[in-house]
């Protein structure tokens, strides 16, 4: 099963009554009860889940196989993508470079046209995935910019 949980995709799988694996790491219920006296509940209503665990509640989304993908791969507030694929002709940023809301970071041409990933948001450069040449495509992030916090409220 795949939930979401504040914006995460996470990948469970129930491997016994007391084991699951959550993302690839094996969680034994029996014994993180046992060590932190843990009480879990959890209820299911359709495609939402509610559970409770240690005092704590926490409403998570059932995901359909193709959502959960989708998710995996959509962007973060700062990050570009490319809009289609094509190729990197123009880098006008470094990593660690202040940038202003607006501002070209990237041209990928495209179809015979030019398409400018401009700055959603004043802030810096925090990565840089491409260079001049590059074939990109749709999905991960080219260019993440840390917005600063003025601009992120």
């Amino acid at each position: 099963m795949r939930l979401k949980v504040a914006g995460h995709v996470h990948n469970i799988v129930r491997k016994s009554a007391t084991e699951f694996e959550v993302d690839g790491a094996r969680v034994s219920v029996a014994s993180a009860a046992a060590t932190r006296h843990a009480r879990a509940v959890v209820v299911r209503e359709g495609e939402r889940v509610f559970a409770q665990v240690g005092g704590r509640n926490y409403r998570l989304t059932v995901m359909s196989r193709a959502a959960a993908e989708a998710a995996e791969h959509a962007p973060t507030q700062g990050e570009l993508d490319a809009p289609m694929p094509g190729r990197v002709t123009r880098v006008a940023v470094a990593v660690g470079e202040r940038v202003k809301r607006g501002q070209e970071l990237i041209v990928v041409e495209a179809m015979k046209m030019e398409n400018a990933l401009i700055a959603p948001t004043d802030g810096v450069v925090k990565s840089l995935a491409v260079k001049v040449g590059d074939m990109v495509a749709p999905g991960p992030a080219l260019v993440v910019i840390e917005p600063d916090e003025e601009s992120a409220s």
